[in-house]
């Protein structure tokens, strides 16, 4: 902060949110970060997930699917998704001084479809039921070490449900939406573990 030029001191006070200096932008030389929603991942409201390192978390194949595998799991994965995530919708108020509109937040869905209708129907029960999820979404995309390209999501609210269309070749999927609301901060982007999708899969 410059408390050397006023006009910039009373700027940042009446910042809605205190917040360092603004990064410098990370200009994209090549390639593409492909969309699409290729998968899940759940995690329930008591695990901690230290947003500043998930090296020993998210991006761990181990900790996704050792529990996974153990019961109770407190962490689950659903493959073989398709979806999308909309732009968040601002939160506005009317502003203050010369600022003649204020945005305090934002509000975010996403929309997916899953298989597995006749053995998932007390998993989707339990997750509509619950409150405050964790969440991941897995897009298409991946890095050099070919890990995929995911995001990260806290407080979450999820309702899925059976989708039977009337066409007798069309297959009998969950459809469903997750949404929650930030403060205005994309959600956390990360590597998540290819090792988890073959393993899982296998």
């Amino acid at each position: 902060m410059n408390f050397n030029n006023p006009l910039a001191f009373l700027q940042r006070m009446a910042d809605l949110f205190c917040l360092d200096n603004t990064p410098d932008y990370v200009q994209q030389g090549c390639g593409a970060e492909l969309g699409g929603i290729i998968a899940l991942g759940f995690i329930e409201p008591q695990i901690a997930i230290d947003e500043d390192n998930v090296t020993a978390t998210l991006e761990n194949a181990t900790w996704w699917t050792g529990n996974v595998n153990t019961s109770p799991s407190s962490r689950f994965v659903v493959l073989n998704t398709r979806g999308s995530k909309a732009a968040g919708t601002p939160v506005e108020e009317e502003g203050y001084g010369l600022v003649p509109t204020e945005r305090t937040g934002d509000d975010n869905e996403l929309v997916f479809e899953a298989l597995g209708v006749v053995d998932n129907r007390r998993f989707w029960a339990s997750v509509n039921q619950r409150r405050n999820w964790q969440m991941v979404f897995v897009t298409a995309g991946t890095n050099d070490d070919g890990n995929y390209n995911a995001f990260y999501v806290k407080n979450v609210s999820v309702y899925a449900d059976l989708l039977i269309e009337q066409s007798i070749k069309s297959r009998i999927r969950f459809s469903g939406s997750a949404k929650w609301s930030t403060a205005m901060v994309p959600a956390l982007p990360f590597a998540f573990p290819a090792q988890v999708l073959t393993d899982l899969a296998a």
